[in-house]
């Protein structure tokens, strides 16, 4: 289905879906500005899972925001969520009236609850059993090339032709969240984020304990960033000194807040995560852990400094390495 010029006029409301983590959402939302260029007088929406929601008000350009876990999918740190909740979300995003869908993830129940919305024309990438519910299938994604490069491939039935895009996220009217954090943290701190979604691709907690104790040195504060239950084995591991903090610290682990507080750390340190994306799409200088992972695909895709460390497995890589490109970002 192309997106018409009379359909231009007649329905400038187009909803960006991102029903999967927080990473995911990251890189959906650089979508939003390349429609808000094109369409200026647009209602943009954003339709992601409750736990992600907290990252929308750093978001521009984004109006209403739908948040629900879908009942097939377990967000991390929680439980999947429940079937009338999600329900409620499809009967509040109907009533919403878009006539345009992105969904920047489409395996099959994302895709067909789009479609139970009611949105006119929807687009996705190719996957498993998804095309009987969209309109616009696009060929699916090539794990070879960046993700920005892939998804800005959705873009082009609606007439907006980008061959990359870059995320970026705005947290500078967090003014409350920023007063928290200078408050607790101070500065100058960097920000540490030593879990993944899966324990095979961590490095041990002990080598980046080595890192947060080389910053002490150093007079730099360091900030961690993980759920409780992922802090409290950083806190089981030394001394908690003056010079290490705690993300859950902050405002009982708000996502709003943390971001705030990785939008005011010298450098971001961390396995490539959802907290990574965060940090490279605030412009923060940021050191990815792949360990190992798609570096080729999933690498920073801000605008701002970063570099790499890459291995094999997780024993391949050395709290020495962190601190080396670690060093050459702080420098």
């Amino acid at each position: 289905m192309a997106f018409r010029d009379g359909q231009r006029k007649k329905n400038k409301s187009i909803l960006v879906v991102s029903l999967d983590n927080l990473g995911d959402l990251v890189f959906a939302s650089a979508l939003v500005q390349p429609i808000r260029e094109q369409f200026p007088d647009a209602k943009i929406g954003l339709w992601c899972k409750a736990y992600a929601a907290g990252l929308a008000p750093l978001i521009p350009d984004v109006g209403e925001v739908y948040a629900a876990d879908p009942f097939w999918d377990r967000s991390p740190g929680t439980g999947k969520g429940s079937l009338p909740g999600f329900v409620s979300s499809i009967a509040s995003v109907k009533r919403a009236r878009f006539g345009h869908a992105i969904v920047t993830s489409a395996p099959w129940r994302t895709a067909a609850a789009v479609a139970a919305a009611g949105i006119p024309q929807r687009i996705g990438l190719e996957r498993r059993r998804n095309r009987r519910w969209l309109t616009d299938v696009l060929p699916p994604e090539n794990r070879k090339k960046p993700v920005l490069d892939e998804i800005a491939r959705l873009l082009a039935p609606l007439g907006i032709q980008r061959s990359s895009l870059r995320y970026k996220l705005d947290a500078s009217g967090l003014h409350e969240e920023h007063a928290t954090v200078s408050k607790i943290i101070g500065d100058p701190f960097v920000a540490l984020h030593p879990f993944a979604g899966s324990e095979t691709r961590c490095v041990k907690l002990e080598e980046w304990a080595k890192v947060a104790a080389e910053l002490a040195v150093r007079d730099v504060k360091v900030l961690w960033v993980g759920s409780t239950p992922e802090l409290a084995r950083v806190k089981s591991l030394a001394d908690t000194t003056n010079s290490w903090h705690f993300s859950d610290a902050l405002s009982n682990g708000s996502l709003t807040t943390v971001a705030a507080a990785i939008s005011r750390a010298k450098i971001f340190i961390g396995h490539d995560s959802g907290p990574m994306h965060i940090a490279a799409a605030l412009g923060v200088p940021t050191v990815g852990v792949f360990a190992p992972g798609e570096p080729e695909r999933t690498f920073p895709q801000g605008e701002g400094a970063w570099r790499i460390v890459s291995g094999d497995s997780p024993i391949d890589i050395t709290a020495e390495q962190i601190l080396e490109e670690a060093s050459a970002l702080l420098e």
